[in-house]
């Protein structure tokens, strides 16, 4: 996670990450600015599933040349096509998809912490971003394995903008 800020920046994406705006429901932000590629991150929810999936789905409007800017709640249904693709090459870039499934269907309805582990060992993951994706599927429920979805935003702390809006 500490690595993704300079990695970025070496690439020529600007990248910042604000704190969460009381009464919104912003993850994250996607746009370009004098052509640059910028990715804001609000780590609404600091968990590393959320880290992720959100830095990539933005990454993800850049990739695919989505025209415009984004501003995203990933709580909502994707409603264009844009969001739709941003969602889909995300999830499919954290893990692969027939693997994943492979995995679901040989391990239901049993997840132990031992299994995931060993799959996401197996995928190169953080067990996390596996219990994430089988939440957030409904695969299992939200409160199965918490503990494994830590906090990202202590590995970041210089990358977070505290100035505020108007600074």
């Amino acid at each position: 996670v500490s690595r993704v800020p300079p990695f970025l920046q070496d690439l020529g994406v600007h990248f910042v990450i604000v704190p969460h705006l009381s009464k919104t429901y912003l993850d994250g932000a996607a746009f370009r600015l004098c052509r640059h590629p910028v990715v804001a991150l609000t780590l609404r929810y600091d968990r590393i599933d959320n880290f992720w999936f959100t830095l990539l789905h933005e990454l993800a409007h850049i990739v695919a040349d989505h025209e415009g800017g984004y501003l995203d709640d990933l709580d909502e249904e994707a409603d264009t096509p844009e969001e739709v693709e941003a969602n889909r090459l995300a999830r499919d870039w954290l893990i692969d998809p027939n693997g994943f499934e492979a995995f679901v269907t040989a391990t239901q309805p049993y997840f132990s912490r031992e299994k995931i582990t060993a799959f996401a060992e197996h995928v190169g993951r953080h067990p996390g971003i596996v219990v994430g994706r089988l939440q957030h599927e409904g695969v299992v429920g939200y409160s199965h394995l918490r503990s494994l979805l830590v906090e990202v935003s202590l590995h970041l702390e210089e990358w977070i903008d505290t100035a505020g809006p108007g600074a």
